[in-house]
């Protein structure tokens, strides 16, 4: 639209100048080496005029809301609640999304039930030892030298006497168990009981073989011969017992000399070990307890001690980092607006189990939206921050919109066969109706020349700071003259020297 009002303004100006050229060139004559003759009626002429000469690019952009986010929650767990819709406008803090938090207020109670029993324990260390510690402390001590005094000074008196009675009290056992033995070796009673058993059991037994016999001659019946089986078993069962009666006694008493000569022996041992003294190691023993029991005192009456209390502080600080964690995810179970905007996608629902980071609800601005523009490798380099856009976009193209390049992104993209790079123009003005997403173009104005002397492009063929030769209208004689051009625009070329505001030059066929 502008570049076809500036080209009706153009051929406008040269058909008036035009004009004025073919009533001008009736009124001069020739003059001068460099003129030539009359040109031909037909020419074409343009002016010389002060103007504003523009280089523009035109590249396709996208509308995008630069504040736009994919909220998450920071912890796992089951989606309990959704209090937004895709299409809802949401202010700054404003519930979005919860979580199930029971395991969450567990893990709370826990860190705190932690800290406080930290805590108490740093309040034990600072206030130092009960005076009832102390008071053990003190008589462990006692206890400790006495026995340490007991050992170095060997047995007391008694302890000997006592050893050396019950030596003589078990030798006194031994001798009679000795005694005892010989006894029972010797005793008529048990020898004599078991001969007159044997007497017995030999009378029955020779008996039921005299009665066996009689039985098989028939002279007895059955019920006879079971009679005298019955008492010959009787008698044997009458010796067995008398000969175990004499086994069990001469076993006990065996016994009882054998316990005799332990209890000798164990006597004995004590009262060489009581006579010999404590050994070295018992003694050592006994110091290394002294030692413990003077440190443990003298711990507790210097107080506090500095290694307690900084295990005891550090241990409350770790309850206290684990605290806030917990109180931390606890908060992030639910989800709030970060930023006043519109919800654009909802990514999960109540009774799904999310893992943190999943994106649960897309947020965007649309307050601020600013256009991402892609520029071609061979043009990156003429785009500069700052530079004036104007923008038309494919949902309004009867609307245009000023904006600036705001950043250039140096990472370039590789499509097929071509190789861009992102740029982002700002917006003066948001229009109401643009939505992420939208396309559009961008014309950039990449170099401007403001209040120079301008030829129309048309005008003749030229390259940026190039010098060339032009011909001009003087009168009705054309001159040729060495034109230095600057800016080359898209409708205009910049005049540097050699040519002056009025001087009409002869457009190039």
């Amino acid at each position: 639209m502008k570049r076809a009002a500036i080209l009706t303004g153009a051929v406008a100006l040269t058909i008036l100048v035009a004009a004025g050229w073919l009533g001008y060139q009736r009124a001069i004559g020739s003059a001068g080496a460099a003129r030539q003759s009359t040109p031909q009626p037909e020419a074409k002429t343009v002016a010389v005029a002060k103007g504003t000469v523009r280089q523009v690019l035109t590249v396709p952009g996208e509308a995008a809301a630069p504040r736009q986010r994919k909220l998450s929650f920071p912890v796992s767990g089951r989606l309990a609640e959704v209090g937004v819709s895709p299409g809802d406008d949401v202010t700054d803090g404003q519930f979005l999304a919860r979580i199930s938090t029971s395991t969450l207020e567990k893990a709370v109670s826990r860190a705190e039930a932690e800290l406080d029993q930290k805590r108490m324990a740093l309040s034990r260390v600072e206030s130092g030892p009960r005076h009832a510690d102390i008071a053990v402390a003190e008589i462990d001590l006692q206890m400790a030298v006495a026995k340490l005094d007991q050992s170095k000074a060997g047995p007391p008196a008694s302890d000997l006497a006592a050893a050396e009675g019950a030596v003589a009290d078990a030798s006194a056992e031994l001798e009679n168990a000795k005694l005892n033995l010989a006894v029972v070796q010797k005793s008529e009673v048990a020898a004599k009981n078991v001969r007159e058993r044997q007497d017995e059991h030999q009378w029955y037994e020779a008996n039921y073989g005299t009665q066996l016999k009689r039985h098989e001659r028939g002279e007895i019946g059955k019920d006879e011969l079971n009679k005298h089986w019955s008492n010959l078993m009787t008698a044997k069962e009458k010796l067995d017992g008398a000969r175990a009666q004499a086994a069990l006694a001469l076993s006990e008493a065996q016994s009882r000399v054998a316990r005799a000569e332990e209890n000798v022996r164990k006597a004995q041992a004590r009262l060489a070990e009581i006579k010999a003294g404590p050994p070295p190691e018992n003694i050592r023993m006994a110091e290394l307890e002294a030692q413990k029991a003077r440190a443990r005192l003298a711990q507790l009456s210097a107080g506090p001690d500095p290694v307690d209390l900084e295990q005891a502080a550090v241990a409350v600080r770790l309850a206290e980092t684990a605290l806030e964690r917990a109180q931390s995810d606890l908060a992030a179970a639910t989800l709030l607006a970060p930023f006043t905007g519109k919800v654009v996608g909802i990514g999960a629902q109540p009774g799904d189990e999310v893992s943190a980071g999943t994106s649960i609800i897309e947020l965007a601005d649309l307050s601020y939206v600013e256009v991402l523009a892609t520029v071609g490798q061979e043009d990156i380099g003429l785009v500069k921050l700052g530079q004036s856009a104007v923008l038309t976009f494919d949902a309004t193209p009867d609307e245009s919109f000023s904006g600036q390049v705001s950043r250039i992104v140096p990472k370039k993209s590789e499509g097929p066969g071509v190789v861009t790079y992102e740029i982002v123009i700002s917006l003066e003005r948001v229009p109401l109706r643009l939505l992420p997403g939208m396309t559009g173009d961008a014309e950039i104005t990449v170099a401007e020349r403001r209040d120079v002397l301008t030829l129309p492009r048309r005008a003749l063929r030229a390259r940026p700071n190039a010098t060339v030769p032009v011909k001009i209208l003087e009168g009705e004689i054309v001159a040729s003259r060495d034109v230095k051009i600057g800016l080359v625009g898209d409708l205009d070329l910049e005049v540097l020297s050699g040519l002056h505001e009025g001087d009409r030059v002869i457009v190039e066929p």
